[in-house]
């Protein structure tokens, strides 16, 4: 027997109306086959809500989902307030690691900045210190002449001070020696306390050890020179003073407190380079040119040496007062392992020493000149020093005594200003021209510009009558720097009329100037004669040397003046001047630029 039921299911369509599914439901009994199931559907109209229960529901309904739909717009806009919030977290922790970096950089420009400005002091503190042992020994000299002055004083009338020549009381002034600038008195400071450290062992060890740095240096020079040179006469000098150096060093070395194994590999290196030094010069001598492989052996040569140098340099500048004593005592310590580095260094230099003779330098005699009587006295001196100091504020001049050389006489004229700084004045006896002078006015802090402190130099010759003058070397020495002005005419450049200036670049005033070489060689210049063309000269110079400028040029030579071409070349990363006879084509100078400043 079967059984049927029926069932409505109810859906609810987008447009309101049910669809309402009527399913048949057929039940079996036992015994009976299958019985299929009908499935029928009917779709209902949608029709309004006939009572207010329905109406209730709808509304209910529609209130539930307006407060779905609210609830997501507001989760929507939280969710969009997060993501801002949370870029906006992102930007400031952008912005505060940004200020941080800031920070820390300029905190770093600021320790930077103090940590120059402390080397800055100490230098000054330094460069202080050295003008005031200057100036010391500027004024026990200077007492020295006053104490002699009057004591030649007492014996002799007051109105005999203005007598001319060289009768009064000039008979009986001192000579103090030629005055040079704050340079040359800071060697001879430096060569006084070399004589005291020679009391002790300890202190003849280091005196050995700055003797050597020099050797070496020399050495270094003339290696470099060495590779570039191409005439045979400039190759037979700069051969020649590199066995002289080579051999000065190897006695240096055998005076150190070193080794016998350390000795050993330091000297044959600079054995290697005497013993191949008297082979290029045998070769010389025979007539014979210098081959690409004995300049390939100067480059090996002047590399060691070079890296030699530096070491000992590095060395020299960080020694202190115990190194040597501990050395001698333990063996240990800086030296022993600046030793170390040149053992090391020269391992590969040093299988072919061999011992060689020392050479000595040719000594040459001085030429004595007879002078002029003097047209000036000491009144004219000081009043020539009002005339060329007068914007110096000096309260007075006085002249302290009289210098001789073998090229000229002065009167030597000190003055002081309202703060105490002293001024001393060499005055030519015979024409009045100002030789030399030092103004000992402390230079703390660069203030003016090369330019300006260039034409500063350049108005102060003006005002002493110099004309025609070129400036050709400048070197900065703190914060005083150097001028040497040459005479030109014509586009010659004379360099035995030469000039050098000192200016301070914190003041804007000129302290310094020595102008005994210009007094020594200028006369009436003309055009020197040349035989050989400038392109020649040129075309002689090394394979290799690049030329970026060049000019004629009269220079000083141990044979006198020499009529040159003056080449500013670059080799292998280094600017050199290099000198060429007009006449003979000969080399005649190489000069390292590193070397001059």
């Amino acid at each position: 027997m079967k059984e049927k039921q029926q069932i409505e299911i109810a859906t609810n369509l987008s447009s309101g109306a049910e669809k309402v599914e009527t399913v048949e439901k057929t039940r079996q009994t036992e015994g009976e086959g299958k019985a299929e199931t009908v499935k029928k559907s009917v779709k209902k109209s949608a029709s309004k809500p006939s009572s207010k229960t329905q109406k209730a529901e709808i509304k209910a309904k529609e209130e539930k989902e307006n407060k779905l739909a609210e609830r997501r717009v507001k989760d929507a806009l939280k969710k969009k307030e997060k993501k801002k919030k949370k870029a906006e977290e992102r930007a400031n922790r952008a912005k505060k690691l940004a200020e941080r970096k800031a920070k820390a950089e300029k905190r770093r420009a600021e320790r930077k900045a103090q940590a120059e400005k402390r080397l800055a002091e100490r230098k000054a503190r330094a460069e202080k210190r050295k003008a005031n042992r200057e100036a010391k020994i500027r004024e026990r000299a200077h007492t020295k002449a006053n104490r002699s002055q009057e004591k030649s004083k007492q014996k002799k009338q007051r109105g005999e001070r203005q007598k001319r020549g060289f009768g009064g009381w000039l008979a009986a002034v001192i000579s103090l020696g030629a005055v040079t600038l704050a340079l040359t008195t800071a060697v001879t400071l430096g060569a006084v306390e070399m004589k005291k450290m020679n009391e002790s062992a300890m202190a003849g060890y280091r005196a050995t050890t700055y003797e050597l740095v020099g050797i070496m240096e020399n050495v270094d020079n003339d290696l470099d020179r060495a590779r570039l040179a191409t005439t045979p006469a400039q190759q037979d000098r700069i051969l020649t003073d590199l066995l002289v150096q080579a051999r000065l060093a190897e006695l240096d070395l055998e005076k150190l407190p070193i080794s016998a194994n350390a000795d050993a590999n330091v000297t044959s290196f600079i054995n290697r380079v005497a013993k191949e030094s008297e082979r290029m010069l045998s070769k010389l001598r025979n007539g014979e040119e210098l081959s690409e492989k004995d300049y390939a052996v100067l480059q090996k040569l002047y590399e060691v040496n070079h890296t030699a140098r530096i070491q000992l340099d590095e060395y020299i500048a960080e020694m202190q007062e115990g190194d040597m004593m501990e050395f001698v005592k333990k063996g240990t310590g800086k030296i022993a392992s600046v030793l170390e580095g040149l053992e090391n260094l020269t391992l590969e230099e040093n299988r072919l020493a061999l011992k060689g003779e020392k050479l000595e330098k040719p000594t040459t005699e001085s030429k004595q000149e007879s002078f002029e009587p003097s047209k000036l006295d000491a009144k004219d001196a000081e009043e020539a020093c009002k005339r060329y100091f007068s914007d110096y504020k000096i309260q007075e001049f006085q002249c302290v005594g009289e210098t001789v050389t073998k090229d000229y006489r002065a009167y030597n004229v000190q003055g002081y200003d309202d703060n105490g700084t002293l001024l001393f004045a060499e005055i030519d006896a015979r024409k009045g021209s100002l030789i030399r002078f030092d103004y000992f006015q402390e230079c703390e802090e660069s203030t003016l510009s090369m330019e300006n402190v260039k034409r500063i130099a350049e108005q102060f010759l003006e005002k002493l009558g110099y004309e025609n003058m070129t400036a050709v070397r400048v070197r900065k020495n703190g914060t005083d720097i150097d001028f040497t002005y040459a005479y030109q005419t014509d586009g010659v450049v004379f360099y035995p009329d030469s000039v050098r200036v000192k200016v301070c670049s914190s003041r804007g005033l000129a302290t310094g100037l020595d102008s005994s070489e210009f007094i020594k060689h200028h006369e009436i210049r003309v055009e020197p004669r040349v035989s050989v063309t400038l392109e020649s000269a040129q075309n002689a110079l090394r394979k290799g040397v690049e030329v970026l400028a060049s000019r004629l040029a009269v220079i000083n030579t141990a044979r006198g003046e020499r009529a040159s071409y003056e080449f500013l070349c670059s080799y292998m990363g280094e600017k050199y001047f290099i000198y060429t006879d007009a006449n003979t084509g000969n080399e005649l100078a190489i000069v390292n630029l590193k070397n001059i400043g």
